[in-house]
């Protein structure tokens, strides 16, 4: 026998005894417990590794969607002229309560166009497995008018939640890698015990953020 082929037999034989030595666990039997690997021992005596789906969370205003159309309704609500292109913390604020409006919010729902930089890398983690989750501080009675745009724009999602407390779910989820323009809520993630990595959508009014694990730059939303 030659020596690669020794040393073959060998690798094969302590794989073998690892995987005897090795306890068998399934996820049921492990409950409470964030399992991110499974392994099972097959008859052929290989171990299967089955890694834990990658799990993306996304919010939806200033990220999946364009806010230029809350801008919009905002300058012509209360005669301002609010610019996407110079928008500081402030006025992303002043946007955020004068489009609280009823017939407003379901207007900006309804004609607001998504962020197809955004769409096109969530579409792509979607086919290479991961979960997509979307986290948005809309309310929930405005949950129709969310999903018939989601639809209408093709854009997939295996679970959408409403809150504005968006943190225990990214906690409670496991969310790996979280996409926010507000730069609040990045820093809420990083100041909490998740792991989850902190991905803040780079826009004008969170120029100065210093707190995140990454900067998504996409240009104007």
């Amino acid at each position: 026998m030659t020596e690669k082929k020794e040393k073959l037999a060998l690798l094969e034989k302590l794989k073998r005894e690892i995987v005897e030595r090795s306890p068998q666990h399934s996820f049921e039997k492990i409950e409470g417990v964030n399992v991110t690997m499974q392994f099972l021992r097959s008859d052929t005596g290989h171990v299967q590794y089955l890694p834990r789906k990658k799990v993306m969370g996304y919010d939806l205003d200033g990220v999946i969607f364009s806010i230029k159309r809350a801008i919009e309704l905002t300058n012509e609500k209360l005669g301002t002229k609010i610019s996407l292109h110079t928008m500081s913390p402030t006025d992303y604020e002043i946007v955020y309560y004068a489009t609280m409006d009823d017939n407003i919010q379901k207007k900006i729902i309804k004609e607001s166009m998504p962020n197809m930089k955004m769409v096109e890398d969530l579409a792509e983690e979607h086919l290479s497995g991961s979960e997509i989750v979307l986290i948005t501080a809309r309310h929930v009675n405005y949950a129709k008018e969310t999903i018939d745009a989601l639809n209408r724009f093709g854009i997939y999602y295996d679970k959408l939640y409403f809150t504005e407390n968006k943190i225990p779910l990214i906690t409670g989820l496991n969310i790996d890698w979280f996409y926010d323009d507000k730069a609040e809520t990045i820093q809420k993630i990083k100041e909490s015990s998740t792991r989850t990595k902190a991905v803040l959508v780079s826009a004008p009014y969170n120029r100065d953020a210093k707190i995140y694990d990454y900067r998504y730059k996409v240009g104007i939303l």
